[in-house]
C-alpha cells in the first residue's frame, strides 16, 4: 500500500535495471526495503516497483531493455544502525563486499567532526551501495 508521511525532501530516487526482479529481490531482501507498489507491464518500459528503503525514503526500480546513460548515479547510501548486519545481509542476498566497515571522522568546514562507520558494496546489478552508521 502506497502511503507515507514525510512531507518535505526526497520522495524517490529512480534506478533503472535490465533485470527489475532481481534489482527488487536485491533490495527487499538485501537492504530490508519494504515493497510500497509496482504498475506497468512486465517486460515494457513502464513497468516499475517502489520501495521504501526506511522511514518513508522510496526507491523507484524501473524496467528498461534500452542502453541508458543518463541518471548514473555515483553510489546510494543507505543509513543503519548495525553496519555489521547490513553487510552480512547484503553479501549474502548477491552484493560483493569493497573492504570491511571502517571508521571515518570527517572535518567539516564548520570546525565539527562527523563521525560514522561505512562500507561499499557492489550489488548484483552492479550499482555502488554505501552503507552508513552514524556514531553520534
Amino acid at each position: 500500500m502506497y502511503t507515507t508521511n514525510k512531507k518535505q525532501g526526497i520522495h524517490h530516487v529512480c534506478l533503472k535495471t535490465k533485470d527489475i526482479t532481481g534489482t527488487v529481490k536485491f533490495y527487499m531482501e538485501g537492504l530490508g526495503a519494504r515493497f510500497v507498489v509496482e504498475w506497468g507491464k512486465d517486460g515494457a518500459d513502464d513497468h516499475a516497483v517502489l520501495v521504501d528503503v526506511g522511514d518513508g525514503d522510496f526507491l523507484e526500480i524501473f524496467e528498461t531493455k534500452e542502453q541508458h546513460s543518463d541518471g548514473i548515479w555515483q553510489h546510494l547510501a543507505i543509513r543503519t544502525a548495525d553496519i555489521e548486519e547490513s553487510v552480512r545481509r547484503a553479501a549474502e542476498a548477491g552484493a560483493k563486499t569493497l573492504g570491511s566497515p571502517r571508521d571515518a571522522d570527517i572535518p567539516a568546514r564548520s570546525g565539527e567532526i562527523v563521525s560514522m562507520r561505512f562500507c561499499f558494496m557492489r550489488a548484483p546489478g552492479g550499482e555502488l551501495i554505501e552503507f552508513i552508521q552514524d556514531k553520534n
